[in-house]
């Protein structure tokens, strides 16, 4: 039977969605896969070759040199290729990070203990690759300073911490786990003596980033500004309400397909990207009216699904939800709305529960209307309103001040009403 470029990608995505990937991941693979088949039939022929790949990394390289294409996005292609090389030559893709995997090499008697601890704590495929990393540059660390497994002491693993923090900044969580994981592996076999309880260890969580979210007079500016007489503009606005005013994520705004809405009761029903989840959500007349204009009116014809297109032609779905970080930021810019630290084209969703919120809605039916698990969840999305939570904050109206800072105001200007301060 001959290889079709066609087969082996069906059965690289069986091997893709085995392996647990995403389905953000998997739409990813699916539009390298489209090019590739694009690239193979415009050449006149659907059989596999060993020069298809590497024809494809070569064009993708060119693309990146020539800025066609992000680095994040070239490093995929390579990444996919890859893939599919080693699954045409021994049946199963090579899934280990690009680049080395094998930087940090230590001798086989620690590279046998490092199996055993990841073995033990039965691990997944993602966090199995990520601590053997981490353990194999401990080891090499303990080799590159002549120290024995059986020598270890609370200041090595200190010492290697600090190392680890001067070229892991990023990853210094997966660097906390390891060591915890090394540390209890070594106490619950007697291999070492430890004082330090390495798995009280706590990463200092980031601070909550209180984002503002766009104001509705904001989100009017912007739409002023929007050109309504052009094909672009009308997918632009559309977008844009639809963000708005229902609090759907880009990355399930890009793949909504018109099949997703139902125009009789006026709803669009999605199953989310990030949580798998399906999710109901109402629509407004505003928001089907730009929708419907757009599909009617502006979408360039295509054998894709997805409603919204780009606006050069080949005219293909949006590659990943970043690209709608430019559109409202281009549409600020016009309108003169300032630009704020950490605001993007997310900070719609929290727009829209900040509306909902500010409206009496409760949280629990907010939490929903966003598509999260739990409540908590929520709590981020609503943003601090310092004159609401003013105007909400109980008072302490008849209750006397006789002490505290506030005291002495008092007996200057006892006809003063005031709030707070030491009651009797």
């Amino acid at each position: 039977m001959e290889r079709t470029i066609q087969n082996v990608i069906d059965a690289l995505l069986v091997e893709i969605k085995d392996y647990g990937s995403r389905e953000l991941t998997l739409c990813l693979y699916k539009d390298v896969f489209r090019s590739l088949m694009s690239r193979c039939n415009k050449k006149g022929g659907d059989p596999y070759t060993d020069q298809l790949p590497d024809e494809f990394l070569n064009k993708a390289e060119e693309c990146y040199k020539n800025a066609l294409h992000c680095y994040e996005y070239y490093r995929f292609i390579k990444r996919t290729i890859r893939l599919m090389q080693t699954f045409t030559i021994t049946g199963k893709p090579d899934f280990s990070p690009l680049g080395n995997l094998k930087k940090y090499v230590p001798s086989p008697k620690h590279e046998h203990l490092i199996k055993r601890i990841l073995d033990e704590n039965r691990l997944a495929k993602n966090a199995w690759t990520e601590m053997d990393r981490i353990m194999r540059h401990f080891f090499c660390f303990l080799e590159d300073n002549l120290i024995q497994v059986s020598e270890l002491n609370d200041n090595t693993f200190y010492q290697f911490i600090q190392l680890a923090s001067s070229t892991k900044q990023g990853t210094m969580y997966r660097v906390i786990r390891a060591i915890k994981l090394i540390s209890v592996y070594m106490k619950k076999h007697q291999i070492v003596e430890l004082k330090a309880d390495f798995s009280m260890i706590q990463m200092k969580s980031a601070p909550i980033r209180m984002i503002e979210p766009f104001s509705r007079d904001e989100i009017s500016q912007i739409m002023k500004c929007i050109d309504i007489g052009t094909t672009l503009g009308m997918r632009d606005r559309a977008i844009l309400l639809l963000a708005f005013e229902t609090g759907l994520r880009a990355v399930d705004i890009i793949k909504l397909q018109q099949s997703d809405i139902d125009w009789r009761k006026a709803e669009v029903n999605v199953v989310q990207s990030k949580t798998g989840k399906p999710l109901t959500l109402p629509l407004s007349g505003t928001v089907m009216n730009a929708v419907a204009d757009y599909i009617l009116k502006a979408r360039p014809e295509s054998v894709s699904s997805e409603i919204f297109l780009c606006s050069k032609s080949p005219y293909k779905p949006f590659k990943n939800s970043s690209a709608l970080d430019g559109v409202i930021e281009k549409y600020c810019t016009q309108a003169g709305v300032g630009k704020k630290l950490y605001r993007s084209f997310h900070s719609l969703r929290r727009s829209f529960a900040t509306e909902l919120s500010a409206a009496g809605i409760p949280l629990p039916t907010i939490s929903q209307m966003l598509g999260h698990k739990n409540i908590d969840e929520a709590r981020p999305y609503l943003s601090y309103n310092k004159p609401q939570t003013l105007f909400c904050a109980i008072g302490f109206d008849g209750i006397p001040v006789s002490g505290g800072i506030y005291a002495s105001v008092i007996t200057e200007s006892p006809s003063v009403l005031l709030k707070g301060g030491d009651g009797e």
